[in-house]
């Protein structure tokens, strides 16, 4: 914590000892009343922090004002507020995600919901929100698939993880507008996502055009470079040059294939090609990456 009072969220978690911290960026943990009663706020934390509450009560103090939350409570809390736990239930249950402020308002200027808006004064008023009971479930489950998403090994970790607190966004601009998201419009974009994800990993050694990908989803090339972006902040042609990249690199440490054999099976018009490609990527050139790796082994 700096002289300003102010701590970030890696301190916040060391200090209440919780794990699962996604880099620097965010954290999702489930609290019981253990949990609860140990957790310090030792300044102005530089994160929003949306809490649901499952079951019981929890009491908080913010900003000199009281806050009571029951089950299916959800609440948001901004970043620099002055914040204490006052109290809980016995049998309270609750499910909490923090995120950074940065990196939580990149994401909040780039959703169709709330561009142009200010986050801070987008949550700022968003009172406490009782949730109906398939609403709470539907925060409920995307708050675990994010606590589930981080643990989990995965080459795309981050774009998942940014698919899901899209979704987290989606949920809470309805509720702070008052209109009904297209929950079918948001299904079938999740299915557009992983059906993409599963042919580009099947298909990026021999096609890497947009097209080929839109046809075989029966839509157009720009609605699915859209959706692909809206929902991972990424672009389709991104996620197919880092599957590229990540099988270069594999090809690399693990074979004695020549550069030109590489890159024929990768479909590269020539050597130079993937030498270009790579050295773009890694910053070195493929021979330089694969004798720095045999000296590592």
């Amino acid at each position: 914590m700096n002289q300003s009072g102010i701590y970030n969220l890696e301190e916040f978690t060391e200090q209440n000892h919780i794990d699962g911290l996604f880099g620097s960026a965010l954290v999702c943990f489930a609290a019981d009343r253990d949990v609860m009663r140990r957790v310090v706020h030792p300044g102005l934390g530089s994160f929003y922090s949306v809490n649901l509450i499952i079951d019981g009560w929890e009491d908080y103090q913010i900003n000199s004002h009281q806050v009571h939350l029951e089950m299916h409570d959800l609440f948001v809390k901004q970043p620099y507020d002055n914040f204490a736990v006052e109290g809980c239930s016995e049998e309270v249950s609750s499910i909490h995600l923090l995120v950074e402020k940065n990196y939580f308002d990149s994401l909040v200027a780039n959703h169709e919901h709330f561009k142009g808006q200010n986050p801070i004064e987008v949550f700022s008023s968003m009172p406490v929100v009782h949730l109906g009971e398939m609403q709470a479930a539907s925060f409920y489950q995307m708050m675990t698939n994010i606590q589930r998403t981080i643990v989990t090994p995965h080459l795309y970790k981050n774009e998942m993880i940014k698919y899901h607190l899209n979704i987290c966004l989606f949920m809470l601009a309805e509720l702070i507008s008052g209109n009904e998201i297209n929950t079918h419009d948001l299904k079938h974009k999740d299915n557009i996502l992983k059906i993409f994800l599963h042919l580009a990993s099947r298909n990026f050694k021999k096609e890497r055009q947009v097209q080929f990908y839109a046809e075989h989803l029966n839509v157009s090339v720009t609605y699915l470079s859209r959706t692909i972006k809206e929902l991972t902040g990424n672009t389709v042609l991104s996620y197919l040059s880092n599957f590229l990249y990540n099988e270069i690199c594999i090809q690399l440490k693990t074979t004695d294939k020549t550069i030109s054999e590489i890159a024929d099976e990768l479909n590269f018009s020539d050597q130079s090609a993937l030498t270009n490609f790579f050295r773009t990527k890694a910053g070195v050139s493929p021979l330089a990456y694969r004798k720095s790796k045999k000296l590592k082994g």
